[in-house]
Parts: structure tokens; C-alpha cells; sequence
């Protein structure tokens, strides 16, 4: 549109002002600043007004910017005629590798900058500056030692290793992450979480007895969650070892092969309430794996649905067999290890980020009191046992466990990395710097570590098992405090909580993700909440929230009806908005809100129309049988006296009267039969469906599929049909490009973008002229008929049937 569409009221045929203007008089104008633009005829004008009888004496001193702008109402397609759009050339995709190609230079800044990405210690290691930094980094790689050493152990038992492999863990895993990683504060090391996955993968591979045994051996028992079978006397600790190792190659060969395909997006599928209840979940496993060590109590080892239940009932069931020495050595342990966490926490400041080392300093009272009172012999309570010093010798491992052990590496090779990814961002955050740095706390860590493996790793093998299991119960403190945020969760998201009255089931991301781990195990419960918490977004996709939008007085802005009081609706025109894109699995929930919201279904209307028309056909068709009978009567009524001639008039007249009350009848029957939401025929001309515009807010829109293309394409085209016109507005290029590209315009009968407006005060301004044009037109039509009929002389004479109170008028004109 090239016209200037700045008026502020527009006025119908029927005399009912409009008010969609934003033009108002200002009071209180202190300040008025007016320019125009000069290559483009809109007016701009700013004010700078300051509210006294509305705003508080804090807001008085702050003056508040009103503009008003007076431009062109603009459609998309005399928007873009106006401002040429800026036009990107497709680019195909094999084209764009061969300029990959052609700008790729292998010289020796080439080769140094890739060499610095897969190695970043090759970037910043040349900058370090050993005088101000050496000192701290001395500092944290002690720290990070004190806390590896017990909590390396405790989470290899965890993993069903021997506890030596956590400190090999502590050693090797720094030295790799300083030459590859970009995190000074990340320490590598072991985790619960990661610890219990890596313990249920290989328990899982690595049978009880060789797979060559026909028959299980009697000279030991596995128990399962219905029977109990024998072990055989053969080197399963070993074999767990092995099925670590090629784990933990699979692992490493996964997430380089992310790495290299750029693959980390897969971790954002991983919300923060599936996280929540993930690890909670997988906290319950970790507390429950502790318990046969807390009381010294021997269990079996299950598999499978509710596996917890059966080990709970072994722990209840020999209570009997309970180690009181084990039980009051654990209670001391997590009693001091609570008291100096609290005493980190209250002075935190005042040790300036140094811990207390608590864990060392159970780990280090416990080996002395077993050592020294002989808990092993004198009160059977179980140790560590040998821990050979030194670094194991490289070998060749066996790969039977490779294809058993791909399934679980998948799952804890995202967890870890996910894990790491947001530790890492979170220190970078906090810290405001890249992740990108030095890791010179590493290697000191691992320096340390070596030295407790050549020397003092062998004088740990009295340390009690009970103690380890103390350290692991206690760090699971963080994750059982999770539970504090449930109601802050449920407060402003009951889906990612769960809420009977939400529009999903009970059954919410955070429940979901924590029950399925607690009942079945932490892989399946890693698929089933992944799964959930994909299917909760695809829910509120599917079932988005849909809105009428009114106008707020005196401005351009457009609000929903329902939470705004003072937003008003435009008479004749309805303003849809849906909170989401327009997809195959929400198609049939636009339209049929769009119908619902408006008031108006184009089928059934279109139905009822047809049904008037052929209400109004039948209505005429015995109307003239009724004029043919009463001019009959007309040529015959000399024959009867006075009194006879209205009997008979009535006796010709009361069939057509009863032919029309029948199909009133008849319709009124149809009609009911439909339901309680069919229109009658009297309600197609009542106010509320006086509708000739709806206009859809596509602000939120980011995508259309075919689907919904087809589907909009379908809703367009049905309410053309009962002559109410469908506009949208807020269009993004990329769903303009679409709609275009899908022949959407075409199809619904509109020539270019002419359907389509900028804003949607532009589409209401326009919807509002065409129903001002089209009723001007008519009163102008009828004013011409009129004033041709005064000048025309009756010519004919007329037989006018007319009922009225059910009784027969006969009018000779």
C-alpha cells in the first residue's frame, strides 16, 4: 500500500467509530522534538512528558520518552517494494567445502594453529609466567591431591575395581587434561555418578563363572532375583579390571569421534531437571551400594527391575549378621567428616579456599586404628587389602568384553562430557575468562599422586572399607540436597516438576528421570528420562498455548484479552495468536483453536448457509403456490357470497402457512441433532458472528512444515468461503520464504504478499478501510436504487400474499 493510512478514527457505513489511532493529545509537554526523515515521508515526533498525578515522587525526576510516528500502512509486499531486501545468494553445500578448500593454506601459521587447538598446552604454556602464578598452582595442585587420594579409592570400590585404580586414575587423568584441556579450575578425577555406571557395566558383562561351564560350580553362591547359583574359584577381579579398560577405550574413542564431528550439541538434550533427578536417582543406587560396607553385612548381588528392594530385604533379613565395631567406626567417620565441612563452610573466608582435608584426615585416623587395634582379626572388620606400589606395566588387554561394553559406553561417554562441559563453563563464567588455560595444578597433582604410588600407597592397605564407604555417604550430601529445590521447581515449572492439573501427566521430568532410575537402574533410567524429557518438549509443542489479542486504547500494542483488562478487541475483527511454531503435530490444535477462540467454524457455517438458502428457496416455492391459488380465487370469488369467499381463502391459505412453519421445523430438528454448538440460522446474522476479518499474529512462528502449510493453506481457503478474510502479520523471512516458495499465496487467491502486513496495526487499519470502502460503496449502490425507483411510474398491478398472526390477508394492488 502506497497510501498514508494515518487517521486516527475510521468510520463505518453504520456510523460506529473505530478508534485505531495511536495519535492522542499529550498533556503536561515539556519537551517536543519533531524532525522528518528525508528520504521518506514519515513523520516522527518525540515527547518528553513527566506524569505527576500517576507517578511516585521517585519516578517524577525520571522523565518518560512518547513518540508518534506517522507512516504508510505497509503490507510485506509494499513494504519490501519501498525497502529493498538484501538479497543472499544460495550457496550450495559441495561449493562451499570447495572454498573451504581453496582458502585452506597449509603453511607453517596453518600447521601451528591446529597444532595449538589439539594441544592447547602448546599456547599457553610459552606465555606462563612462573613468578606470579607457579606458587598458586602449587597451592591448588596439593589441595586437589588431598581430596583425590580417599575419594579415588572410595569411588573405585564403587566402580567394582580395587581401590588402587582410583589413584591411577588421580594420576594418568591430570597429566592427559593439562595437554588437552582448557580449564584451570577443572580437576579430572572420579565421580559418583560416573563411578556406579562404569561399576553396573561391567558387573553386567562379567559373569560369575566362565561362560565354558556347563553347569554352575557349588562352591560359592550368586544371587539373582529368584534364584541363588554357585561361583567358581576363578580371577573375577581381573576380569572386571579388563572389562574397565576396554570400557573406558570405547569411551575415549566415542567422545573423540564428537569431538572431531563437532557432536556436542547432543548434550543440550540433557535439561537441568533431568540432571536433578538423574543424579538424585543415581545417588539412592550410590547410598545403597554402601550400605553392605556401613554395617559390615554381607549382600547379594542383583540385576534387573526393582534390584533395591532385594537388596534392602538381604540387609533386613541379617541384621543378625551385623558388624557393631563397622557400624560404630562409620558413625565416627561421617560424624567428623559432617563437623569439618561445617567448619569449611562457616570460615570459608577466613581459609581464604584452603579445605581442612577432611577425608584425609579420616582416611589417615582409620588406617592408624586399624593397624593398631587389629580391626581385621580381632572384630572381622574388612580392609582395603594389598595395594602394590608403583605403576602398572603397559600390556595388550583382551577384547571379549568390546562388543558387550559399546551399548554402556555411549551413555557414560555423553554423561562425562556433559559433566565436564558445564563444571568448565561454570568456572569460566564465574571466573570470566574462556575456557582456555593453563593447567599446571594438574600436573603438580599428578606429581603427587605418583609419589603416594611408589611409596605411600602400600601403607593404606589396613585402612577399612567402612571408612571409604563413610567418605562416599557423606559426599552425597550436595546431590541429596537437591530435594530442597522441589518447590521452587514446581513453582515455576509444573511440567519440569509435575502437576495433576498441568496439561501432561503427573509424571514430570524430574520425577520421571529420578523413578526410573531408583527402579530400574541408572543406564535405562538414562534412556527413559532422556526420552521423557524430549517428549515433554514435543508436548508443549503440540499443545501450545493460543490467545486473542486486543488493542490497548490510544496505542499500537496489542495484548492477550485475558491477562490485560484494558486490551479491547476490534469490532468484526478477531486477532489469533499461537505461543509456538506451526508443525505437522500441532496442525489440528491451531485449527481447531482458531475456530474455538473465534467463535466460528467455516464449515459448519458454510453448511448453515446452505441450509438457509434452501430454507429461504422452499419458503418462496410455497409462497407462489399460494399466489396462484389466491389469483384462482380472484377470478371465481363473484360466484360466492361475502362470508363464503373467506372461508375458502382460508382453506387455500393454511397449507402454505403450515409448508413454511414445517421447514422450520424440520431445520430447527437437523440442526439439534448436531449438538449444542450448531448455529441456528438466526445466529448467523447475530453481533457476536459479525466477523469479516481474522488476523494471525505469526510473531512467534520460527518454522512451518508442509504439514502446516497445507493446514494453514486449508483454514484460509475455508473462511474465504463464508466471506471472512485471513491476514498475517509479523512474518519472519524465513517462513515468508516458505509460504512462497510452497505457493501459498496462489492457492488462497492473493496476489503477492498482499495477504501478509509488517505489523498487526497495519492489518487492522487495512482490514478496517476495505469494510469502510465496501459499506460506502453500498450505501452509495442502495442510494442510487432508490432514487432510480422514486423515478420509475407503477406500471403493473401486484397480488401480495403476506401472513401475519397465523391469519390470511388478501391485498389487491
Amino acid at each position: 500500500m502506497t497510501s498514508s493510512m494515518s487517521l486516527e478514527h475510521l468510520v463505518g457505513a453504520d456510523e460506529e467509530e473505530v478508534d485505531l489511532g495511536v495519535d492522542r493529545p499529550l498533556q503536561d509537554v515539556l519537551y517536543n522534538h519533531s524532525y522528518k526523515q528525508d528520504h521518506h515521508d514519515q513523520d516522527v515526533t518525540a515527547y518528553v512528558v513527566q506524569d505527576v498525578a500517576d507517578q511516585d515522587d521517585a519516578d517524577q525526576t525520571d522523565p518518560s520518552l512518547i513518540y508518534q510516528i506517522n507512516r504508510p500502512m505497509y503490507t510485506e509486499r509494499g513494504f519490501h517494494t519501498e525497502y529493498k531486501e538484501n538479497e543472499f545468494e544460495y550457496v550450495p553445500c559441495r561449493q562451499k567445502i570447495e572454498t573451504m578448500v581453496k582458502k585452506c593454506r597449509c603453511g607453517s601459521r596453518c600447521c601451528k594453529g591446529c597444532m595449538v587447538s589439539t594441544a592447547p598446552i602448546l599456547g599457553w604454556l610459552p606465555r606462563y609466567v612462573i613468578r606470579t602464578q607457579l606458587l598458586a598452582d602449587i597451592v591448588s595442585g596439593i589441595t586437589v591431591c588431598v581430596m583425590n587420594i580417599p575419594q579415588g579409592m572410595a569411588y573405585a570400590m564403587l566402580a567394582s575395581l580395587p581401590p588402587v585404580h582410583g589413584l591411577y586414575l588421580g594420576f594418568f587423568a591430570p597429566i592427559i587434561y593439562a595437554l588437552t584441556g582448557t580449564s584451570k579450575q577443572l580437576a579430572m578425577g572420579t565421580y559418583s555418578v560416573l563411578s556406579i555406571l562404569v561399576g553396573t557395566a561391567i558387573e553386567s558383562a562379567v559373569p560369575l563363572y566362565p561362560d565354558d561351564m556347563e553347569e554352575p560350580p557349588t562352591n560359592g553362591m550368586y544371587f539373582n532375583n529368584t534364584e541363588a547359583t554357585a561361583i567358581p574359584e576363578w580371577d573375577r577381579q581381573q576380569e572386571l579390571i579388563d572389562a574397565a579398560i576396554i570400557l573406558a577405550l570405547l569411551v575415549g574413542i566415542i567422545q573423540l569421534s564428537m569431538g572431531i564431528l563437532r557432536l556436542g550439541w547432543v548434550t543440550v538434550y540433557l535439561s537441568d531437571p533431568f540432571i536433578k533427578g538423574y543424579t538424585t536417582g543415581s545417588g539412592v543406587h550410590v547410598f545403597t551400594s554402601q550400605i553392605d560396607n556401613i554395617l559390615g553385612v554381607k549382600v547379594g548381588s542383583y540385576d534387573g527391575l526393582v534390584k533395591l528392594y532385594y537388596v534392602y530385604r538381604d540387609i533386613f533379613t541379617g541384621i543378625e549378621e551385623w558388624n557393631c565395631v563397622t557400624i560404630l567406626l562409620s558413625i565416627s567417620c561421617i560424624l567428623v567428616l559432617i563437623f569439618i565441612k561445617e567448619v569449611e563452610s562457616k570460615f570459608k573466608k577466613h581459609l581464604h579456599g584452603f579445605p581442612l582435608g577432611g577425608e584425609l584426615v579420616v582416611v589417615i585416623l582409620g588406617t592408624l586404628s586399624s593397624y593398631f587395634l587389629n580391626l581385621e582379626a580381632n572384630h572381622n572388620v574388612d580392609v582395603v587389602g594389598e595395594i602394590p606400589a608403583g605403576l602398572p606395566a603397559p600390556s595388550l588387554q583382551s577384547t571379549k568384553y568390546l562388543t558387550s561394553m559399546i551399548g554402556s559406553a555411549f551413555p557414560i561417554a555423553i554423561v562425562s562430557y556433559s559433566i565436564a562441559v558445564a563444571m568448565a563453563s561454570l568456572f569460566a563464567q564465574k571466573k570470566n575468562y574462556e575456557i582456555d588455560a593453563n593447567q599446571i595444578a594438574g600436573l603438580v597433582n599428578s606429581a603427587l599422586m605418583l609419589v603416594v604410588l611408589l611409596w605411600i600407597g602400600p601403607l593404606f592397605e589396613t585402612l577399612p572399607t567402612a571408612v571409604l564407604a563413610s567418605i562416599i555417604i557423606v559426599a552425597l550430601r550436595g546431590i541429596f540436597r537437591q530435594l530442597l529445590d522441589l518447590p521452587t521447581l514446581y513453582k515455576y515449572d509444573v511440567i519440569d516438576f509435575g502437576d495433576i492439573k498441568s496439561d501432561i501427566p503427573p509424571q514430570a521430568v524430574w520425577c520421571v528421570s529420578c523413578l526410573a532410575v531408583i527402579l530400574s537402574n541408572v543406564d535405562i533410567g538414562l534412556l527413559i528420562g532422556v526420552g521423557f524429557t524430549i517428549f515433554a518438549h514435543v508436548w508443549r509443542t503440540q499443545r501450545p498455548h493460543c490467545t486473542l489479542l486486543g488493542r490497548i486504547p490510544g496505542t499500537d500494542l496489542y495484548k492477550d484479552i485475558k491477562w490485560y483488562s484494558s486490551a479491547r478487541e476490534i469490532p468484526g475483527i478477531k486477532i489469533f495468536c499461537m505461543q509456538a511454531s506451526l508443525y505437522y503435530a500441532n496442525v489440528a490444535h491451531f485449527k481447531s483453536k482458531v475456530y474455538k477462540l473465534t467463535g466460528l467454524n467455516p464449515k459448519k457455517t458454510f453448511q448453515l448457509k446452505s441450509r438457509q438458502q434452501q430454507y429461504e428457496n422452499s419458503g418462496k416455492k410455497g409462497i407462489k403456490e399460494s399466489e396462484n391459488k389466491i389469483a384462482h380465487v380472484n377470478e371465481s370469488e363473484q360466484k360466492y357470497t361475502p362470508s363464503q369467499k373467506a372461508e375458502r381463502s382460508r382453506q387455500l391459505s393454511t397449507p402454505a402457512i403450515d409448508h413454511l412453519i414445517n421447514i422450520d421445523r424440520k431445520t430447527s430438528k437437523d440442526d439439534g441433532e448436531h449438538g449444542d454448538h450448531v448455529t441456528k440460522f438466526e445466529d448467523i446474522q447475530s453481533p457476536g458472528c459479525n466477523i469479516h476479518t481474522i488476523i494471525i499474529d505469526c510473531s512467534p512462528v520460527s518454522f512451518i512444515d508442509s504439514t502446516g502449510l497445507n493446514g494453514l493453506r486449508q483454514l484460509v481457503n475455508e473462511f474465504r468461503q463464508v466471506d471472512i478474510t485471513v491476514l498475517l502479520t509479523h512474518c519472519r523471512k524465513s517462513v515468508r520464504d516458505f509460504l512462497s516458495k510452497g505457493n501459498f499465496h496462489e492457492k488462497v487467491g492473493s496476489k503477492g504478499e498482499s495477504c501478509i502486513f509488517v505489523t498487526i496495526h497495519d492489518a487492522v487499519l487495512y482490514s478496517t478501510a476495505e469494510v469502510f470502502k465496501a459499506k460506502a460503496k453500498e450505501k452509495k449502490i442502495h442510494s442510487m436504487t432508490r432514487n432510480a425507483n422514486m423515478t420509475t411510474p407503477a406500471s403493473t398491478t401486484v397480488n401480495s400474499y403476506q401472513p401475519e398472526n397465523a391469519d390470511v390477508q388478501m391485498t389487491k394492488l
